[in-house]
C-alpha cells in the first residue's frame, strides 16, 4: 500500500474535520469554491461509534428506478447525499454543482444518489429544470433520513444536509451532517477523496 498516497487522504480528512467549527459564510455563492491551500474543506472523516446501525435502503427514485444501496456498497464508490428541499438556493447550488461534474464521478466509476425531503412532484420539477442525471430519491415523509439519523437534529422537524462518502470496497470514508445549512462540502473535495481511496485501494 502505498504510504505518501495514504498520508495525502489523510492530511485531507483531518482538514474536513475542522470545517464543523467554524463560522460558515452567509452568503450564496454561484460558483463553486475550488479549494485552497488557505480554504478549510467539509466533509469529516469517520468515527465507527457513530455511524447507523444498519446503512441501506431499497427505495424508488422519482423515475421508477429501484436503488438498493447494498447492491452498490462494495462495488463501486458512492456518494450519497441528502438535501432538505427543491426550493432553497442552496440546496439547488448543490444540485447544480455535482450535475456540472457528474462525468467526473463517471470517470470514476461512482454512483450519485441523491434523497431530497420534498414531494415527488417537486423533485421532478427540480431535475427537469436543472437538467440532473443522476437517481433522485422523493422522502417527503423523511423516512430515509431519519434512518440515516439526519432528521430533525435541532428540534426543527427538518432533515440537515448530509454526505456520505463510499470507497468502492463498503468502507464509510467520510461524512458530513451539517449543523448549519451551508456547510456542505464541495464537489470538487468528494471527488478528490474517492480518487485517493481508489489509488490507496490500487497501491
Amino acid at each position: 500500500m502505498n504510504i505518501r498516497t495514504l498520508s495525502t487522504i489523510a492530511i485531507l480528512l483531518a482538514l474536513f474535520a475542522t470545517v464543523a467549527c467554524s463560522s460558515p459564510a452567509t452568503s450564496t455563492p454561484t460558483v463553486e469554491p475550488s479549494p485552497t491551500p488557505s480554504a478549510t474543506p467539509t466533509i469529516a472523516p469517520t468515527d465507527s461509534d457513530a455511524l447507523p446501525i444498519a446503512p441501506v435502503f431499497s427505495v424508488s427514485t422519482i423515475d421508477g428506478e429501484n436503488i438498493r444501496l447494498e447492491d452498490l456498497l462494495g462495488v463501486t464508490p458512492v456518494y450519497l447525499v441528502f438535501v432538505p428541499t427543491t426550493t432553497n438556493e442552496l440546496d439547488i447550488s448543490q444540485m447544480r454543482f455535482i450535475q456540472s461534474q457528474i462525468s467526473e464521478f463517471d470517470e470514476l466509476g461512482a454512483e450519485v444518489v441523491v434523497v431530497i425531503s420534498d414531494q415527488p412532484t417537486r423533485v421532478i420539477e427540480m431535475r427537469d429544470e436543472l437538467g440532473l442525471e443522476f437517481p433522485l430519491i422523493a422522502d417527503p415523509l423523511n423516512v430515509v433520513a431519519s434512518d440515516w439519523q439526519v432528521f430533525d437534529l435541532n428540534n426543527s422537524g427538518e432533515s440537515s444536509p448530509a454526505s456520505f462518502v463510499f470507497d468502492a470496497h463498503g468502507g464509510l470514508l467520510a461524512r458530513l451532517i451539517a449543523t448549519d445549512p451551508s456547510n456542505r462540502p464541495t464537489v470538487t473535495e468528494v471527488l478528490s477523496v474517492i480518487e485517493e481511496s481508489l489509488s490507496v485501494g490500487a497501491a
